[in-house]
């Protein structure tokens, strides 16, 4: 893979996304790469309830691409358990102070007495471990994954200098808005090579706090990629994609040193070399005060993220695990049909646990009809902000659907639109599948799309009359 193949760009919420030359196609949407991921696989993944009732979380990231979608629910854990752990520590510090006062603190035996914490503690923690496996078939996007940096939008610089306490006045909004048109002419501006509407200019758009990337994400990810990669992580075809000019400016330096530092460490010095060791502790008290909330060390005891950078169809069979959670971000339908096929599907139905999900961001009849082929229950994903449907969610138990597909809905998947692809054995090509899905098309006896869309509308319309 060569970076010149893709064309780095900004997103609305100041994630990068990537624009693929040979597929003409983006990876990311312009609205916000990071946002979602947030919206679109893990809010709607139910993981909050799943921290609350299970120990180990197990989640498949099918296309993980530059990550976001593991970025974003690591994020997310990691704020979760802060949260948590510092209204325990608040319980406990008021536990503390009444035993002071009522004589019991000096009956205690010394094991018994409360230590106050700030950092994440896995003891003190809701669950034990989330596991993610991360599949793509792209190397080295794998690798670059932890060094994308986010900007901040000028929304978020305006709220960062001017008190909450005011959002209550229209004033406020007023001038953010007036601030916003303003600092959007110093802000980096996409290629209009890519796409005209591409061409984001960042007026009146900020990302929420609470989906920005907690601090400490990138840096687990590359002692994960380490290990995963070991001596070939930051190998030279690495190093000359770090360099090129169309992708440096996107790029954060200090995750950059970070992971050369980690790595020379790692395998170029001798572990018994006591000025090695003394370096490498520097550099994680370095983190540690970066981030002072947080152990860096015990944050990243809480996961086990695993790389597999080869096709997802081969991958798939060789894995052992079900999973609770299983994001199905490949790219769109058209271009990559070897991972929307009805045998491939099978194959994360056969992964997945009685009460996991399966999340997508398709819409599409013929992805839902693909899930119901496999005997899913399959229903939608509803965005509360954006109040609309904005993708698609299956799982093997009926409860975990929230919003069921309409009798309208379930129709359009039994016409030709919903014909599925199929790949047996998982081998076909590319071009196979797609000529395969066009044979079946052309001798359906299915009806058309555009006619059960018209049948129904007349029939709307004689009803309404």
């Amino acid at each position: 893979m060569n970076m010149r193949d893709y064309e780095p760009y900004y997103t609305e919420d100041g994630s990068i996304g990537l624009y693929s030359y040979a597929d003409k196609d983006v990876y990311h949407s312009k609205f916000g790469a990071l946002t979602e991921a947030w919206e679109k696989f893990v809010i709607p993944s139910g993981i909050s309830s799943l921290i609350d009732n299970k120990q180990n979380i197990k989640v498949l990231d099918v296309c993980y691409g530059i990550g976001y979608n593991t970025k974003a629910l690591m994020s997310f854990i990691i704020n979760k358990n802060l949260k948590q752990i510092k209204n325990k520590n608040l319980i406990e510090k008021i536990r503390y102070f009444v035993s002071i006062h009522t004589n019991n603190f000096f009956k205690k035996k010394e094991s018994e007495l409360l230590v106050y914490n700030e950092s994440i503690d896995t003891n003190n923690s809701l669950f034990e471990n989330l596991k993610i496996d991360c599949l793509d078939i792209n190397k080295e996007l794998m690798k670059l994954s932890p060094f994308f940096k986010t900007i901040k939008t000028p929304g978020e610089v305006y709220d960062s200098f001017v008190p909450q306490i005011f959002t209550c006045f229209d004033s406020y909004y007023k001038l953010r808005k007036i601030y916003e048109n303003i600092a959007s002419i110093f802000y980096p501006r996409n290629k209009k090579t890519i796409k005209e509407k591409l061409d984001i200019k960042f007026k009146n758009m900020h990302i929420d706090k609470e989906y920005k990337v907690n601090g400490l994400v990138n840096y687990i990810l590359i002692n994960s990629l380490s290990k995963n990669f070991k001596k070939n992580y930051i190998d030279n075809e690495l190093k000359k994609i770090l360099k090129e000019r169309q992708i440096s400016n996107f790029l954060d330096k200090s995750t950059i040193r970070y992971a050369r530092f980690n790595q020379f460490w790692e395998y170029n010095l001798s572990s018994g070399n006591i000025l090695s060791t003394f370096l490498h502790n520097i550099y994680y008290r370095y983190l540690s005060s970066r981030y002072k909330n947080i152990n860096f060390k015990k944050a990243e005891h809480l996961f086990d993220v695993n790389f597999y950078p080869n096709d997802a169809r081969k991958t798939i069979k060789k894995l052992k695990e079900t999973y609770d959670c299983i994001f199905l971000d490949a790219f769109t339908y058209t271009l990559a049909p070897q991972l929307w096929s009805v045998e491939f599907v099978n194959e994360l139905y056969e992964h997945l646990n009685d009460n996991g999900v399966i999340l997508t961001y398709s819409n599409s009849a013929q992805i839902r009809n693909t899930f119901l082929e496999n005997n899913l229950f399959v229903g939608k994903i509803y965005n509360k902000k954006l109040g609309k449907f904005v993708g698609t969610i299956a799982s093997k138990n009926k409860s975990k659907i929230k919003y069921p597909l309409t009798n309208y809905e379930l129709g359009l998947c039994n016409t030709t639109a919903g014909i599925p692809y199929h790949d047996p054995n998982l081998s076909f090509s590319k071009k196979e599948i797609l000529e395969f899905r066009e044979y079946e098309f052309r001798h359906s006896n299915l009806m058309s799309s555009s006619k059960y869309i018209k049948i129904r509308s007349m029939r709307e319309s004689n009803d309404e009359i």
